[in-house]
């Protein structure tokens, strides 16, 4: 059962806390404050931002909010997006097919 605060939606329970995750980005933006000119974020500093921002997303998905992910859509090349879908899925063993899947079943 959802409480007040994570409100249920047609794809059932939020999958995250709003307040958390905006936390967490606000810690993860302040380590990226701390790199020394030049300096290369840790693989760590980078999933942790990735991992925030995935899971505010996909809350403002649930809710019913449909906008593209990023500021300009013809900014970011397609390969980039291929690169990163295509880790993402392999990272919660999901398959090309189960996503089409999930995307007919939900009108996603």
């Amino acid at each position: 059962m959802s409480s007040p605060e994570q409100p249920e939606d047609e794809f059932g329970d939020l999958l995250a806390d709003v307040g958390e995750e905006t936390g967490k980005l606000q810690a993860f933006a302040e380590k990226m404050l701390e790199l020394k000119e030049g300096e290369e974020p840790p693989d760590a500093l980078i999933q942790e931002g990735l991992t925030a921002l995935t899971r505010l997303y996909t809350v403002k998905f649930q809710v019913g909010e449909r906008w593209s992910p990023f500021v300009d859509d013809r900014a970011m090349p397609a390969t980039a997006v291929m690169i990163m879908c295509t880790a993402m899925l392999r990272a919660v063993n999901v398959e090309l097919f189960e996503l089409g899947m999930w995307q007919a079943w939900s009108g996603a």
